[in-house]
């Protein structure tokens, strides 16, 4: 991919240092952010323990490359966008196909206007197949009407591609157009528990794969190393793109944004569009600006994240912009914005500093109430060199949660074999709380805040932002020093 200065580009480096201060000041956690403008990178930064190579969920951005894909079959004639998805699925259909579900085509599914009002599949069953109940599910309404975001659509078409390529999705665009770019090997789609991919959720992949993607599109399915050019090598067909890319349906009423929707991305304010994922997952491409901005992060939980993110690059980036470069930066500056960069970290809790009860039930057992989630006991080990394990036992066993004080440290969350990073802070005097954050195939956090009575009991508040596990940390619990 071909770097650049950000001032060769039109773009200060101040306003990127901005941007990346008002981040951090907001408390938004951010993963990665790479930022491109006319085709060159002119930011690339991983906030630590993320780095280049490390592969991230990437979530709901996964449905535009299952579009991307279905852009293939409908380019090679094996496809046609008014097809009827019942004709490619006849072994999961009812005795009796209601007349809504049979008239739904490809076309409506690309566009998020199916018969059904949700996501028709269970998240967590091992039992019912998830393409199945796409079509056993009763309708609600007629299909080709109105937008409802239904994730199991775009689960449904990455079976189709599977089951007409018989290749797996990422494979399958590999193969056609990502190795091309230079797309990593090792990125993946998880997989449900029938084998097909995760269509609408499960990518797993580097923040740059996604950056190369966005140029390419922006680059109207010409390769990113020929950004620009009117004679570049077009890798992905520019007719579909003009469909896929532009204005679908509108979402008001049945979306938080009301920006629009195409065939499987979103449509963005002005000209722009899409891919987005939960907890701010964003590959956002700006023809006016002529920018890509590819970020990961873990906004769940905080009201208006993605929001906050998109005003921020607006007031901070888009207000700074130039038609023409700029001076370049001082090189006592542009090595201390480098130095800045290489040092981004994941964010820890804060110590409110002053006294508290650390000695009082340091090492002491809490024996809990009788709960349904089947915890036992909960010790809290602070150790002298700004660490401290949390501990605690459950029917499967003791287990230990280390974290950092100050700091994160990095571990592997307990039963579940999730990488974590985990901070510990006293928040009050008697109140200590710890946060976990998931860096794995599960990008979410897991909370637990503990308050420490005169009486000898602990009261233990326990939030996960996770959305299919960790279910049993979730709740507030009551236990008793040594009881």
């Amino acid at each position: 991919m071909k770097t650049s200065t950000p001032e060769k580009q039109g773009i200060p480096s101040k306003a990127l240092e901005r941007f990346v201060d008002k981040l951090k000041e907001q408390k938004i956690p951010v993963h990665s952010i790479l930022i491109a403008r006319h085709g060159y990178m002119v930011l690339e930064a991983y906030y630590q323990p993320y780095g280049k190579d490390t592969l991230h969920r990437m979530f709901s951005e996964t449905k535009s490359y299952v579009s991307l894909a279905i852009g293939i079959l409908v380019s090679d004639g094996v496809i046609h966008l008014d097809d009827k998805i019942c004709q490619y699925f006849t072994e999961y259909l009812p005795g009796r196909v209601h007349p809504w579900l049979e008239e739904m085509t490809i076309k409506d599914m690309l566009r998020m206007e199916t018969c059904h009002n949700m996501t028709t599949y269970n998240k967590t069953s091992t039992t019912d197949n998830w393409v199945r109940s796409f079509f056993q599910t009763l309708p609600t309404h007629r299909p080709g009407q109105i937008f409802m975001y239904d994730t199991s659509a775009s689960h449904t078409l990455c079976a189709l591609v599977e089951k007409l390529t018989g290749q797996k999705l990422l494979d399958f665009l590999k193969d056609r157009v990502l190795r091309q770019i230079g797309f990593s090997e090792e990125s993946y789609i998880m997989e449900d528990p029938f084998g097909v991919s995760m269509g609408g959720t499960g990518l797993m992949a580097k923040p740059t794969d996604m950056l190369k993607v966005g140029l390419m599109l922006l680059n109207k399915g010409k390769h990113p190393d020929d950004y620009g050019k009117e004679d570049g090598r077009q890798i992905y067909p520019k007719e579909y793109l003009d469909q896929a890319l532009g204005f679908q349906t509108p979402t008001i009423m049945s979306s938080l944004r009301d920006w629009g929707y195409g065939f499987q991305f979103w449509k963005m304010p002005g000209d722009g569009f899409a891919m987005i994922g939960m907890g701010s997952q964003d590959t956002m491409c700006f023809p006016e600006q002529d920018m890509v901005i590819t970020l990961t992060a873990d906004t769940q939980g905080i009201p208006n994240g993605s929001d906050m993110i998109l005003n921020l690059i607006q007031t901070e980036i888009f207000e700074q912009l130039s038609d023409q470069p700029l001076q370049e930066l001082e090189e006592t500056d542009r090595k201390a914005w480098k130095v800045k960069c290489e040092q981004l970290a994941l964010s820890t809790l804060e110590d409110c500093g002053g006294e508290n009860v650390a000695e009082l039930i340091n090492g002491k057992d809490y024996k809990f109430h009788v709960n349904k989630e089947g915890f036992y006991r909960m010790c809290l080990y602070l150790r002298t060199n700004q660490s401290g394990v949390l501990e605690y036992e459950n029917e499967r066993g003791i287990h230990q949660i280390p974290f950092g004080i100050g700091h994160n440290l990095v571990g592997m969350f307990p039963e579940y074999h999730q990488l974590c990073a985990s901070s510990g802070a006293w928040c009050s005097r008697d109140t200590f709380y710890v946060c976990c954050q998931l860096i794995d195939e599960c990008v979410a956090s897991i909370h637990f805040k503990l308050v420490f009575a005169e009486d000898g009991t602990m009261t233990v508040l326990m939030r996960k932002t996770e959305e299919t596990k960790f279910n049993e940390f979730q709740g507030v619990f009551t236990a008793e020093a040594g009881c």
